[in-house]
């Protein structure tokens, strides 16, 4: 069964009892339409989920043929970076338009972006989604619009998704931690509303669990929101009377404002990080243990499976969950699952995928 087709103008015409021409004027705002005609018109194109080509507008000077929206957190991150780029070169060769925007994990910005995208016409939507639910999407969904999610899942659709496995990730950095003889471990992070922290935190408490140790509430400090945050918050955390002896940052951000709290205090403490290694604090002073996202092997595999949609795959969202690669002494290896995965349905990209 092929994808369903999106409502064109012309279904709107026909809805609405006018010819083309009139449709488009009223779609368009243009003088010359009645009033009444104008308003039969525009509840025609509502009732049928239409939307105004904005894009064709640019074909018709010699523009690409088709256009993918991916929707970012923010591009000044060196990971979404990482992720942009990955995506770009995936499609440059299938000649895809990419239209990037930044949501900056607010969730009502988003939707005003996916709007302005769908208007856009769109064929695709590659999604880091801000948090909070996105059931909006569906409708561009049942009218044909392919929605990738990256990094997180998206609330409220289910479509095709790629994340990395956060808790087994986090849970073996912090099982090593305590091998090293650490029993008072902090962890920090930048958003507790984010998938991506609940997921690393909830493997923080795996690994205390399976070693045996009791969490510290009062060590556990997931919102700070930059590198200057975190840094004050590590700062207070090594002036408790019984201060932890080793730091998770669960991401690239808080580890950044960690180690310069350990340095302006002039403590040497076990750090250990979850993200890429792209902070030069981070790069001058290596942590301990590094566990890693991936964010080209994350944007390479989302742009294929977008493509795959494009190119008529109708298949149940599938889902693919890539393990967390660690970095040991300039070595990148990737741990064994901590508990079995459902059997996988097929493969993308060369990819095992489940659906």
């Amino acid at each position: 069964m092929s994808r369903p087709g999106r409502p064109t103008l012309a279904d709107v015409a026909s809805r609405a009892g006018v010819s083309l021409k009139t449709a488009s004027r009223a779609v368009n705002g243009e003088y010359g339409v009645a009033p009444a005609t104008a308003q039969r018109v525009r509840e025609a194109a509502r009732s049928l989920g239409f939307r105004p080509n904005a894009l064709a507008r640019s074909l018709a000077a010699g523009g690409p043929s088709a256009a993918v929206g991916l929707v970012i957190p923010s591009v000044s991150d060196p990971f979404i970076a990482a992720v942009v780029g990955a995506v770009e070169a995936v499609l440059a060769p299938r000649d895809l338009q990419l239209i990037t925007a930044s949501h900056h994990d607010d969730p009502d910005r988003q939707r005003r972006i996916v709007r302005t995208l769908v208007e856009r016409r769109v064929d695709a939507l590659i999604v880091i989604p801000a948090p909070g639910q996105a059931d909006y999407l569906q409708p561009e969904i049942d009218h044909g619009l392919v929605v990738v999610a990256a990094d997180r899942p998206i609330e409220g659709v289910e479509v095709d998704t790629v994340v990395v496995d956060n808790p087994a990730g986090s849970a073996e950095v912090v099982r090593r931690l305590i091998r090293r003889g650490h029993r008072r471990i902090a962890v920090l992070g930048n958003d507790e509303r984010l998938w991506t922290l609940q997921q690393r935190l909830s493997g923080y408490h795996a690994g205390l669990a399976a070693e045996g140790v009791d969490p510290t509430p009062e060590l556990i400090e997931v919102n700070c929101a930059d590198s200057a945050l975190a840094e004050v918050t590590m700062l207070r955390l090594l002036g408790l009377d019984n201060p932890p002896t080793a730091v998770f940052a669960i991401q690239h951000t808080a580890g950044r404002g960690a180690l310069r709290a350990l340095r302006a205090a002039g403590i040497e403490l076990d750090l250990a990080v979850f993200d890429e290694m792209v902070d030069t604090d981070l790069l001058i002073t290596r942590p301990v243990a590094i566990v890693a996202s991936g964010p080209d092997r994350l944007g390479s595999l989302c742009a294929s499976m977008a493509i795959e949609r494009l190119d008529g795959l109708d298949v149940p969202a599938r889902s693919v969950m890539l393990p967390p690669l660690f970095l040991d002494q300039g070595q990148t290896y990737r741990p064994q699952p901590s508990e079995p995965r459902p059997a996988p349905a097929g493969t993308v990209a060369g990819v095992r995928v489940s659906s």
